[in-house]
């Protein structure tokens, strides 16, 4: 993992071809009102929320290449198959995320060249984390 950045299972975000932008991460946990007869309502907390992560980036194929990678991660994402997302942390540390499952993944392509493809091609993947087996949620391992 010298040169990557991040992994996607068998997908390495490194500066060129593939690169990403940003990585945003949300985390939830669930307190939903409980009515009380003749008071307040109180809070009680029921779980933890999907914590879902979106790495986006920009593509720039025709100088730097990265089309191919982009597809290729579609097709993990179209085998229906848990893969282990690891990357950097701050330092030199590797950090293993864990198992996640490829959501979505949106692109958008400008400049549009004489192959009918985009010069620029922003792109978005949204990633769930999937918890580990006997866990009834979480994310790292």
């Amino acid at each position: 993992m010298t040169n990557s950045l991040l992994r996607l299972g068998p997908h390495s975000f490194e500066i060129a071809p593939l690169n990403f932008q940003e990585l945003s991460r949300e985390t939830e946990v669930k307190w939903p009102a409980i009515p009380r007869f003749g008071g307040k309502p109180t809070r009680q907390m029921t779980g933890e929320g999907e914590n879902d992560l979106t790495i986006s980036g920009l593509l720039y194929p025709d100088d730097f290449g990265g089309r191919a990678e982009l597809e290729a991660l579609r097709a993990t994402q179209l085998a229906r198959k848990p893969v282990i997302m690891a990357g950097w942390a701050a330092g030199t540390s590797v950090v293993v995320w864990g198992k996640v499952a490829i959501l979505k993944i949106h692109d958008k392509q400008t400049y549009i060249n004489e192959r009918g493809q985009g010069r620029k091609v922003s792109f978005k993947i949204d990633i769930a984390p999937l918890p580990k087996l006997g866990e009834a949620g979480g994310f790292w391992i």
